[in-house]
């Protein structure tokens, strides 16, 4: 089913329930995914001081540290640098599709080799085919739009990451984005990691990145002979799906599949409840996002690529559930089945801030 997604799923079905520490914890990095969408936005631009209306005051400790890409007609992907010096924290968040490069890039479905057109770090050369800069995984193939655009990212942040890196080594770095974003997420994340740092992934709404020797060597990286389902104080890969959220599924032929690490939300909305969110063995398990096909549900795209714990994308608005609700005249492109507040408190769910 050309919605749903043809790649098998895992042998395994097995499901685990989060704690409410992860839970808090996802929906710190769904803001924090969120706020990359106001870099270099037209009316809440993320400034020095980490403002951006609305959006940034969850994180009054935050640093802003750079802040890369922003072209709208560049392939290079757009986030940012960041330290949180009370959570000894720091971040490198990417943002996902938002302007006519980006879509591009996201249709650029065949497949190159990984690490072969993504220098690891800008220590090579794009298409540099030195043995160094290549990795242990000849069947590896990645999604082409992903590659070259990873590829001119790193190269544009690659001092100013590096820098990044070896700063306050003490502080644990996290690498989060969202849709497009968790793309480049998970193969900056996975590039700092074989540099020898221990970044934590979490990302929201990844689509399928690569085939399935890619998959088995992610898996096999970030969880050895795990199969995904455990959180626990060493994991250090989270993949956040959504209820009928179409663009996980994709791309869905070519041989592309998920690897190990998906937590899955089964609330429809914002703010679901905790028993909704659980994590998942395997990267096409049968109990999680490939459980709930719904082609009516489907359709409604943009309601269910944003609703991770919050809403992620509304940062270059300023604008929040409780805010387009209270704006009837609102004419925006995003469109939801609780039209009022009173609708959406009937459904027992609490309202953004």
């Amino acid at each position: 089913v050309l919605l749903f997604g043809a790649a098998s799923t895992s042998s395994s079905t097995k499901t685990a329930l989060v704690s409410q520490g992860f839970y808090d914890a996802a929906l710190d990095f769904s803001h924090l995914s969120n706020i990359a969408y106001c870099v270099n936005a037209p009316i809440t631009p993320l400034k020095s001081d980490f403002s951006c209306g609305q959006s940034c005051v969850h994180f009054p400790d935050i640093e802003l540290v750079h802040i890369f890409g922003g072209d709208f007609f560049s392939t290079s992907i757009t986030g940012y640098l960041a330290l949180d010096h009370v959570k000894k924290e720091k971040y490198v968040v990417f943002r996902g599709t938002f302007s006519i490069a980006d879509a591009i890039t996201d249709i650029q479905f065949q497949q190159s080799s990984f690490l072969v057109n993504v220098p690891a770090l800008n220590t090579f050369t794009a298409n540099d085919t030195a043995p160094e800069a290549q990795i242990d995984c000849k069947q590896c193939k990645i999604h082409d739009g992903f590659s070259k655009a990873f590829t001119e990212t790193w190269h544009n942040i690659g001092d100013l990451l590096e820098q990044h890196l070896d700063s306050y080594p003490d502080y644990q770095l996290y690498v989060t984005g969202h849709s497009l974003g968790a793309a480049m997420a998970l193969l900056g994340a996975t590039s700092i990691k074989l540099r020898g740092y221990d970044p934590i992934l979490i990302n929201y709404g990844q689509p399928r990145v690569g085939n399935k020797a890619f998959a088995d060597y992610i898996s096999a990286l970030w969880f050895g002979n795990g199969d995904g389902l455990e959180i626990n104080q060493q994991r250090r890969l989270y993949r956040m799906t959504h209820w009928n959220d179409v663009f996980v599924g994709l791309p869905n032929w070519d041989g592309y599949t998920h690897s190990n690490g998906e937590v899955y939300i089964k609330g429809k909305y914002v703010n679901p409840p905790l028993k909704d969110v659980f994590s998942c063995a395997g990267g096409e398990n049968s109990k999680c996002y490939r459980s709930e096909f719904n082609l009516l549900a489907q359709i409604n795209l943009l309601q269910n690529h944003l609703c991770y714990i919050d809403y992620i994308g509304f940062c270059a608005l300023n604008v929040g559930r409780r805010e387009l609700n209270d704006l009837p005249q609102y004419n925006g492109p995003y469109k939801y089945e609780q039209t009022t507040e009173e609708q959406f408190i009937a459904e027992g769910l609490e309202l953004s801030n």
